[in-house]
């Protein structure tokens, strides 16, 4: 399983809730209806919310405190109740995942197929994924994810990146009694605030017990997710292409090409969900492909969805991809 929600940057709010979004936060409970007032926050936070009758939801997001934006992009707590669809097509991503729910029962099935159910208060994280999986509501669905590039999250829990590659692992599988804590806690917490402060104090310890993330295979990364050609990496690095081959799979289970092709199709999907009615040759030159034709094809081999298809599957206002 990937990101519940498309990585969006601006505000979205629709149907003319009046909240601040620089000030409130999620209610942590009760169902989601219309003008439903959100708790007051102490750290700035960004709002979207979408409600059309049938489906409505609603998204904050906000900074971790300051000695952890090194290594934690951002918070995002939701609540949601779909009558629609119940299950969406998490895509193949080079990003990790780190979520805890917190309402109905989560059903995850992962890039390799493997059936997860999670109950409130329970969590799970994910790395790198070659393939689609699947997320299904049950019912009133609420939950709190971490955004962290996926090589901060294995170094955050002791794991390798190939071992938590195309899988879903249980939070306390990786974490043990504090995995286990700390799902209770957020499920008790009375507000988001109160929950994004324990992910804080969660995290600030996790990074604090474990050895950080080797600095040559973060600047690897860095710079494939950019776009950069394996070779010009390799010869900039000293290295032969074999050389780089091998020890980049050592670490992440993939080829440098195989991840090169993963986020080239993340940076499509997160630009398609953010600009749906964007001409897909434009796109494909924007992102790097060689033409339309090569961007279909990628899309086809990665989500089994021509891009017209992938496109046609888009939930509006960043809600994800319908299976």
């Amino acid at each position: 399983m990937r990101r519940l929600h498309a990585d969006r940057e601006e505000k979205r709010v629709t149907r003319g809730n009046d909240t601040n979004p620089e000030q409130d936060g999620l209610t942590p409970h009760s169902p989601i209806t219309e003008g439903s007032k959100l708790d007051r926050m102490r750290r700035s936070t960004k709002l979207r919310a979408f409600d059309d009758g049938r489906d409505r939801w609603e998204i904050a997001e906000a900074m971790p405190q300051p000695m952890l934006m090194r290594d934690v992009e951002r918070y995002s707590a939701w609540h949601e109740h779909t009558q629609s669809f119940s299950t969406r097509r998490e895509l193949a991503a080079t990003c990790g995942v780190f979520i805890v729910n917190l309402g109905a029962t989560l059903e995850i099935v992962d890039a390799k197929g493997t059936l997860t159910r999670l109950g409130a208060g329970e969590g799970f994280i994910g790395g790198m994924a070659g393939a689609t999986s699947l997320s299904r509501s049950t019912g009133e669905m609420a939950g709190l994810q971490v955004h962290m590039p996926v090589e901060n999250l294995a170094a955050m829990f002791g794991v390798s990146l190939a071992a938590i590659a195309d899988f879903t692992v249980r939070l306390e599988d990786v974490a043990g009694e504090a995995g286990r804590a700390l799902g209770g806690r957020l499920a008790e917490a009375n507000d988001t605030e109160a929950r994004f402060t324990l992910l804080d104090a969660f995290i600030g310890k996790q990074l604090a017990d474990r050895d950080p993330v080797e600095a040559r295979l973060r600047l690897v990364l860095e710079r494939l997710r950019a776009g950069e050609a394996v070779s010009a990496l390799a010869g900039d690095l000293g290295w032969s292409r074999k050389w780089l081959a091998r020890w980049f799979r050592d670490r992440t289970g993939l080829k440098p090409h195989q991840f090169s092709r993963l986020a080239r199709f993340e940076r499509f999907t997160e630009a398609l969900q953010s600009e749906p009615k964007a001409s897909l040759a434009e796109l494909a030159h924007e992102i790097g492909y060689a033409d339309q034709a090569h961007l279909t094809h990628d899309v086809r081999r990665l989500s089994q969805m021509t891009p017209g298809e992938l496109r046609g599957r888009l939930i509006p206002e960043g809600g994800g991809v319908r299976n």
